[in-house]
């Protein structure tokens, strides 16, 4: 895979921060108030710039839950509790 894909996995995981759909159906922006995304946007860039799939979980300290990712041919971004 090359740059130019992993760069599009990563814009695309971050519209979903930014847009995330709550349990009422409202939408909530994520990528702007959370504490873990300043650590995930640094996780992003190695592996734009790497190409070495990366996997592992952040803090979600706001709501007490973890962040579970995957950045590789298939790409995941949940909320764990």
């Amino acid at each position: 895979m090359n740059e130019l894909s992993r760069t599009k996995i990563v814009i695309d995981l971050m519209k979903k921060l930014k847009n995330f759909k709550g349990k009422n159906g409202s939408t909530i922006d994520l990528y702007s108030f959370c504490s873990f995304v300043t650590e995930f946007k640094k996780i992003c860039n190695e592996y734009i710039r790497s190409g070495i799939p990366v996997k592992g979980t952040l803090e979600f300290e706001e709501i007490g839950k973890k962040i579970e990712y995957s950045l590789s041919n298939k790409p995941l971004l949940v909320i764990r509790s």
